[in-house]
């Protein structure tokens, strides 16, 4: 084959008719066993590879060039031998740590500069030493003494472990478990480098590595432009805000809010959520404070679908504002809000702001926020029963039936019931409208989410964001995949709701028909209700309120010998649960990946104004006191 020459061939063979001599023939064999390949055959040479292993003099002859120390290779066990090269003195320097710190010695730095170094062992009469200097016309280190040999113990409180060399060597575990606790932490440290290290020290590492990890809070700041253009790279209909101040003397800007609305969010929410929105704030635990401002929906499983989220400086009028007339213009609510519901626990600003932006939509109060507050004046679970007992009423006739026995039981708290501040029409399910199918009156889909977030609320913006994003990214792939190996046509939720009404029908309920599709429903108590199937309603309003047969319904259905499952409304169905769940969330690169805008970077906001009391505030009791003899009276 050509291109292959066997090992024979390279021994010349004489022309016919020539004889050699023993002389000859000797040189042959001479030139034969001399013959040494110019390359290995075996080993590995990657394609980055950029030594050559050899120089080439002035006279053009082959000179060993040396071993290079390659501080991804070889800092994990680092060795040293004379002619060594360095790149920085740096680099060298964290070589000997590590160096001393897996043997359990101590170093002394006779000479540290920028072009050379000198060390010995710290322990009396060890011979080791090493010194190593600029090479003559390069910035390379060279090392042109060595001696290796230690006659010392290894020390356990070893004074080579510092804050910088922990940070870089956990620092990839440490952003792994954000979560882990100091103590922790710190015996890990120990047990993996054999050497002491402090809770203290474990802490500051810890902290030091999560900054680097997420990058200085300035840095974030000027890249918020950046970061919103890289959500919209990935996912061009999400919708970025952001909106910054000038004072006065500054030419950049300084950042005051960021909305963010995914695409895959926004357009979740059009393929099947009611049209019901729950609003709320919460705290931002950071250097530089601010508010937390989210939309969440309701899915067809009666779980919670994020619509939108922001950053604001306070949670005031003009913050809700803001972020409510965004919202409306992402989810395309017209008529001022009519059919629409949003449900809130009293945030401040957020009752003026609903009646500027959508004034025609129905708002309801969070029913928990407001036994929260009544029960601090009428304590005690009669007075809590009897309040609930009164949100729940689903008819004006019980509604006034349930305000006449907590009038009865405390006149007070009847009259706290029925303040202006608070009118029925937000709290009880008798004023509720039967067009968005839910009948909550309670803002768990909003205080879960805060809950769930807690730990991301105290993280850099730009962190927070992108955790935010990604804790979304992953429970919708997670519930969109549990969700798609589920039998049936009815979600659990609503599925507990249907046979709960079921047991209650079998007990409770008697229906008769007219003989059409109106029946008359008794119940055991001794009332009845009327039940129209042709119009799916029902006059204790539960059907119309959410769309899920009630049980008086159930009753009549069973009757027609129907299916209940039939009568229930499409947006609890499993279609509509997998047309939501089908917009996924895009992922993201890093921050060094983003594309550099030519937007002016961004300055944070100034850190909020820390509350110092005054020494009358202080000491208000102590003023309050006086001194008769030698006590003190209060």
């Amino acid at each position: 084959m050509e291109g292959f020459v066997h090992e024979e061939a390279t021994q010349r063979t004489p022309k016919a008719g020539v004889k050699l001599t023993s002389s000859q023939m000797e040189s042959e064999q001479e030139n034969v066993t001399e013959f040494e390949d110019n390359e290995a055959m075996f080993g590995f040479q990657d394609s980055d590879d950029e030594n050559l292993g050899f120089t080439i003099n002035s006279d053009g002859e082959l000179e060993d060039e040396g071993l290079e120390f390659n501080p991804k290779s070889n800092m994990k066990k680092p060795e040293f031998k004379l002619k060594q090269k360095f790149a920085t003195v740096q680099v060298l320097r964290d070589a000997l740590r590590e160096h001393a710190i897996q043997g359990g010695w101590e170093y002394i730095f006779i000479k540290n500069d920028k072009t050379r170094l000198r060390v010995v062992c710290k322990e009396e009469n060890c011979p080791f030493f090493l010194f190593a200097s600029k090479m003559q016309h390069e910035s390379t280190l060279m090392i042109k003494g060595y001696d290796g040999t230690h006659k010392c113990t290894r020390k356990f409180n070893n004074s080579m472990v510092k804050l910088r060399y922990l940070t870089a060597k956990f620092k990839d575990q440490i952003v792994v478990n954000e979560s882990v606790k100091p103590e922790s932490l710190a015996k890990t440290m120990s047990s993996t480098i054999r050497a002491r290290v402090s809770n203290s020290m474990a802490y500051k590492a810890k902290r030091q590595a999560l900054l680097e990890y997420e990058g200085s809070i300035q840095e974030q700041y000027a890249r918020l432009c950046d970061y919103g253009r890289e959500l919209q790279r990935v996912d061009p209909a999400t919708s970025i805000d952001i909106k910054c101040s000038f004072p006065k003397g500054s030419k950049r800007p300084v950042f005051k809010r960021m909305y963010i609305c995914l695409g895959a969010l926004k357009n979740g929410f059009k393929d099947g959520c009611r049209f019901v929105i729950g609003l709320d704030g919460a705290h931002l635990k950071g250097p530089f404070g601010g508010q937390l401002l989210i939309a969440v929906a309701i899915d067809a499983n009666n779980t919670s679908w994020v619509v939108a989220y922001a950053m604001v400086e306070l949670e005031t009028k003009d913050a809700w504002i803001w972020f409510l007339e965004l919202l409306v213009k992402d989810l395309d609510i017209e008529h001022e809000g009519r059919g629409w519901v949003f449900i809130s626990d009293k945030q401040k600003g957020l009752i003026p702001t609903f009646e500027e932006v959508v004034p025609r939509a129905h708002i309801r109060f969070c029913v928990r926020h407001m036994w929260t507050n009544f029960t601090k004046h009428f304590p005690g679970k009669v007075m809590k029963d009897q309040m609930w007992a009164c949100a729940k009423a689903t008819t004006l006739p019980y509604f006034q039936k349930e305000m006449n026995e907590m009038k009865s039981l405390d006149n007070d708290a009847y009259k706290w019931m029925t303040a202006p501040e608070r009118p029925a029409i937000h709290w009880c399910r008798a004023f509720f409208n039967t067009d968005v199918d839910c009948d909550i009156m309670i803002n768990n889909i909003c205080e879960s989410f805060n809950a769930w977030i807690l730990d991301a609320r105290g993280k850099p913006h730009v962190t927070m964001f992108k955790e935010l994003r990604v804790k979304l990214m992953r429970q919708i792939a997670v519930r969109k995949e549990k969700m798609e190996g589920h039998h049936g046509n009815i979600f659990p939720k609503p599925r507990a709701i249907i046979e709960t009404n079921k047991e209650k029908a079998a007990v409770d309920c008697i229906a008769t028909f007219n003989g059409e599709d109106i029946a008359e429903v008794d119940n055991i108590e001794g009332s009845k209700n009327v039940v129209n199937l042709a119009m799916r309603t029902c006059t204790c309003r539960r059907w119309e309120l959410t769309e899920i047969p009630c049980k008086h319904a159930i009753s009549a259905i069973y009757m027609k010998r129907e299916d209940p499952d039939d009568y229930v409304a499409a947006c609890y169905l499993k279609k509509t649960y997998m047309s939501i769940y089908s917009n996924l969330v895009q992922p993201v690169n890093s921050m060094d990946l983003w594309f550099r805008g030519e937007d002016p970077p961004i300055l944070p906001p100034p850190p909020p104004p820390i509350y110092k009391p005054t020494w009358k505030t202080k000491n208000k009791k102590i003023q309050a006191c006086f001194r008769k003899g030698d006590r003190w009276w209060c």
